[in-house]
């Protein structure tokens, strides 16, 4: 300031009043990178459970082929199949669905599987294989959502016009008025089999109480044991087998199976080694504790699973990030497509209520 001052011959405050003030090349400059953030900054792209299952098969494909897996050449495979994403977007996937990055002994980066996934999987792929062969009664249970003005997006309207034929009138165009907005959320849980279809009287639907973007915060345990014990159950043949995922209220711990965490403080973990008569040193560190706890830590128990084998059913959780392989997604896509094809009420008192009476056509193959 005090160089400009001496330069130009003009008093500080009336420069700092100038320089504070509007300048028109800092006005362009400013517009101008405005502009560039706006143009820059995309809105965040979402991708569903069945495109997710298209870039892992993706990429067992590439693995087949003796390729090495990068983004670019991802995002390249997957337009192929009409998966058209940013490279942001496929790495968050491809994390999100249990892949990592490793080196070999060249220090070669590459991707491949997370190697308790893929026990997960093959574990899950043998029990069911098993069952199978057995003859056993498999039902799949499952959540989704569904909006009240789930309609087809594209639809034949007539296009407003304006004439200068006397012989030709005006015309004001017409569609079909849908409301504004996706309109109410309704979860929705059912179990179904091939045997069956949707098992008759299972069905739950509730209206969205939350602006979450996660359905699955909708419910809770207490809601989904009740719904199990009371409802599911008593419909069930005997010796079925339930195949669910793992949400969270699918798999709280009976409170015997609990277990001290890095959370608990040192009296915690020192109760509970004491309560199931491990023998430690009260000058132990809280680490060295969390230890013996890792060590004598009983098997997980799971109060859905004590309800089940208590009637005689046995329950089968698919392994993380792999939806596709409960055959009841396929019922969801049908019936969203459905709603989608004949929603022409947009109102769920009078038309939602129908998916579970019986007059939506369910597909019971989807789930062979």
């Amino acid at each position: 300031m005090r160089r400009l001052v001496k330069a130009t011959g003009i008093k500080q405050s009336t420069l700092r009043q100038y320089i504070n003030g509007n300048d028109p090349v800092q006005d362009v400059v400013k517009s101008i990178h405005k502009a560039y953030v706006q143009k820059t900054v995309s809105k965040t792209q979402k991708v569903d459970d069945f495109d997710k299952g298209v870039v892992r098969r993706t990429i067992y494909d590439l693995h087949k082929k003796s390729q090495s897996v990068t983004m670019p050449k991802l995002q390249e495979a997957l337009k192929k199949k009409d998966i058209d994403i940013s490279i942001s977007t496929v790495s968050r996937t491809v994390h999100l669905l249990g892949f990592r990055f490793y080196k070999n002994a060249s220090s070669r980066r590459f991707v491949s599987e997370r190697e308790d996934i893929v026990l997960m999987r093959m574990t899950y792929l043998r029990k069911i294989h098993k069952f199978r062969q057995q003859g056993r009664h498999i039902v799949y249970l499952d959540e989704t959502w569904l909006n009240t003005n789930h309609v087809v997006k594209g639809d034949w309207l007539d296009v407003p016009s304006t004439s200068m034929s006397v012989f030709e009138p005006h015309c004001k165009g017409t569609h079909r008025k849908v409301p504004s907005g996706k309109g109410t959320r309704l979860i929705i849980l059912d179990v179904g089999s091939s045997q069956q279809g949707l098992i008759p009287g299972c069905g739950l639907i509730f209206e969205s109480k939350t602006n979450s973007s996660d359905y699955h915060d909708e419910m809770n345990k207490e809601h989904f044991t009740e719904w199990f014990r009371d409802t599911l159950i008593p419909k069930l043949p005997p010796q079925s087998v339930i195949v669910m995922d793992n949400a969270p209220y699918h798999s709280h711990l009976d409170p015997d199976s609990r277990v001290p965490n890095t959370n608990s403080n040192k009296s915690e973990i020192s109760a509970w080694l004491e309560k199931s008569n491990v023998h430690y040193d009260k000058k132990m560190k809280k680490t060295e504790l969390l230890d013996l706890v890792k060590q004598k830590k009983p098997q997980p128990r799971y109060i859905i699973d004590d309800l089940a084998s208590a009637n005689g059913h046995e329950i089968l959780r698919t392994p993380p990030y792999h939806c596709e392989l409960n055959p009841i997604e396929m019922v969801w896509s049908y019936l969203k497509g459905y709603v989608a094809r004949h929603n022409s009420s947009c109102r769920k008192k009078r038309y939602y209520p129908a998916f579970f009476g019986g007059q939506v056509p369910y597909r019971c193959g989807a789930l062979g």
